[in-house]
Parts: C-alpha cells; sequence; structure tokens
C-alpha cells in the first residue's frame, strides 16, 4: 500500500472532489486492503471492521487538502501562470446548455465559505501563512478530517 496510496492520490489537491469521486476512491482502497486481508466478499466484513483491523481511515479521508495548495497559489505574485488562472474569468461566449460545469475555482469557493472566508479575505489571509495554516487546520478538524 505504500505504493498505492501515493500513486492513486497524485494531484488530488487539483481534482474536482465530487461525490462519485470520493465513493471510487474510497471503493478501491477498501477493495486493496480487502485484498491485503484475503478478506472475500462472501465473508461479509463491514468496512468499519476492516478499517478497525489495519488501523487505517479511508482513503477520502487521508488525501490531502485542496485548501493547502490554494494557500500557495494565493502567496504567489499576481503575474504567476497560477495565479492569472486562479483569478481568471471567462468572458462573453456561448456556453452549452445545462449546469455549468464544476470548476476548481467554484469547489475552492466553497470550502471558503465553509472556513468562513470571502476571496479577497482568503487572499489577505494566505499572506501570513500560521494563520491559514490554523484555517484549514480548524476547517479540517470540523469536517473530521486529519
Amino acid at each position: 500500500m505504500s505504493v498505492v496510496i501515493p500513486t492513486v492520490t497524485y494531484a488530488c489537491e487539483t481534482w474536482m472532489r465530487t461525490a462519485s469521486i470520493t465513493n471510487m476512491l474510497d471503493v478501491f482502497h477498501q477493495r486493496c486492503l480487502r485484498t491485503i486481508l484475503r478478506i472475500s466478499w462472501r465473508d461479509h466484513i463491514t468496512t468499519e471492521e476492516v478499517m478497525r483491523r489495519t488501523g487505517v481511515a479511508l482513503l477520502s479521508d487521508m488525501v490531502s487538502d485542496r485548501r493547502r495548495l490554494a494557500g500557495h497559489v494565493l502567496r504567489l505574485p499576481r503575474e504567476r501562470p497560477a495565479s492569472v488562472a486562479m483569478d481568471w474569468v471567462p468572458e462573453g461566449g456561448k456556453r452549452k446548455r445545462g449546469r455549468p460545469k464544476k470548476t476548481w475555482r467554484h469547489t475552492f469557493k466553497e470550502d471558503l465559505s465553509e472556513m468562513g472566508v470571502s476571496w479577497h479575505g482568503a487572499r489577505r489571509g494566505a499572506s501570513d501563512r500560521c494563520r491559514w495554516r490554523g484555517l484549514v487546520a480548524q476547517c479540517s478538524s470540523r469536517n473530521g478530517r486529519n
């Protein structure tokens, strides 16, 4: 598992974490753990029991928090490509019918609202690394993450 988890979660901070992606991560992780423990699906052992036996949390809980990446990007100078991409809003044009695709920025704005911070407040808050780490830790502990 020491090679599998980093490979599966590579660059996960940039993913749009939807419920289906989170579920796929957890299902894959459980399948790996059950294979290691030689547990068949016929054994009827719960996910909680597998986690208790292995002492491992769900993979979706272990995934690195995108809020840390956002702090790095928000601290970058405004002319850097990552910072430009974070602030970029497409102008005009015609979009497809239906609900707009969920973007990283929309996901991050949801994270900010969980943290109780506005977009401009995040820019100011991220400049102070210690304060930003505190906000991220506070929000992660509230959500039951590490």
